[in-house]
């Protein structure tokens, strides 16, 4: 074996994940947006009126799925502040919480999402009227979204289904005031080769990267992978052997509901930081009959954590550049 190959088995071998599993989360929801508001935690939990009635489909009297505020501390529901609204995501900016959904409507088959609702609140209780801030073009329909802030803007990645990419392909729109989106040019994508979804979106302020998480299809499982990108034209992904969240096939999803049911997907991961700690919750499951919460952590700043998965791009040259 030559002496870069070796330099290369050293450097796979040594590299650590550096996130720990503490374990399954109790609480019967599913994608899940954790934030800080004024020195606590909270959960944004999106919810499907169907996880209350095993063996129902998820179409189940959808129109009343929607979303709660968590209190994490005193793990307390403060309001439940849409439903008939799903994919709900928080952002916090200047003292106040936004939410971005998805608007099912009233007549619409079960996501066929045309429309994007804004609200905000001030005290996690009392919130805006909604506010349309996307609509889908064409035949096109809206699914996840993910928000940050960098350069002096908001940046939004939402899922499409437009007949040009495969479904969930990503886009992009900017903003500067969380209410007036400007839809990025299309060839800002990322997932036009391969299946992506359940993403989440950071910018790293220091090293100028965007990261993306996205839910990677494996041939039967589905893992969480990271991605980054400067402009949202060029993107790289961590190595190959590095997955963000890995399936363990050991786990019970859900003993008591689906005894039977093993982890298959380790999905819709979104990244939080707080007292000292960077956390990840995530949900498990299997993508088709039940799923669960679960929390990682990691003793490292968020920026410290996306930028181990990419530890020695520069010296190894592993780090793969490609569109989308």
């Amino acid at each position: 074996m030559s002496k870069a190959r070796d330099e290369e088995s050293s450097i796979r071998t040594s590299w650590t994940h550096p996130l720990k599993h503490k374990g399954i989360v109790p609480a019967k929801t599913s994608e899940v947006t954790p934030f800080v508001f004024r020195n606590r935690l909270y959960r944004l939990e999106n919810f499907k009126k169907s996880s209350e009635c095993p063996g129902r489909p998820a179409t189940y009297r959808f129109h009343e799925d929607g979303f709660r505020i968590r209190d994490v501390m005193a793990d307390r529901v403060l309001s439940i502040p849409l439903l008939n609204h799903y994919f709900g995501i928080a952002h916090v900016w200047q003292n106040r919480v936004y939410v971005v959904a998805g608007h099912y409507e009233e007549d619409r088959p079960w996501w066929t999402i045309r429309r994007t609702h804004l609200i905000w609140s001030d005290d996690l209780i009392t919130w805006s009227k909604p506010r349309v801030v996307l609509e889908a073009e064409g035949d096109e329909h809206l699914f996840n979204y993910a928000i940050c802030r960098a350069h002096g803007r908001f940046y939004m990645l939402y899922e499409t289904d437009d007949a040009r990419w495969p479904k969930f392909t990503f886009r992009f729109a900017t903003s500067t005031d969380l209410l007036h989106w400007e839809k990025l040019a299309p060839n800002h994508i990322y997932g036009a080769t391969k299946y992506v979804g359940g993403p989440a979106l950071y910018h790293d302020s220091e090293q100028d990267w965007f990261y993306c998480l996205y839910v990677d299809d494996r041939g039967g499982t589905w893992d969480t992978r990271i991605s980054r990108t400067k402009d949202f034209v060029h993107w790289g992904d961590a190595p190959e052997d590095r997955p963000f969240l890995a399936v363990d096939e050991r786990r019970y999803v859900n003993p008591f509901d689906y005894p039977e049911v093993r982890e298959k997907s380790a999905s819709d991961a979104e990244v939080c930081e707080f007292r000292g700690q960077t956390l990840v919750y995530w949900n498990g499951g299997d993508q088709q009959t039940c799923g669960n919460l679960q929390l990682s952590v990691s003793d490292t700043s968020a920026s410290a954590l996306f930028a181990a998965f990419f530890a020695d791009d520069d010296k190894g040259g592993r780090f793969s550049q490609r569109s989308s």
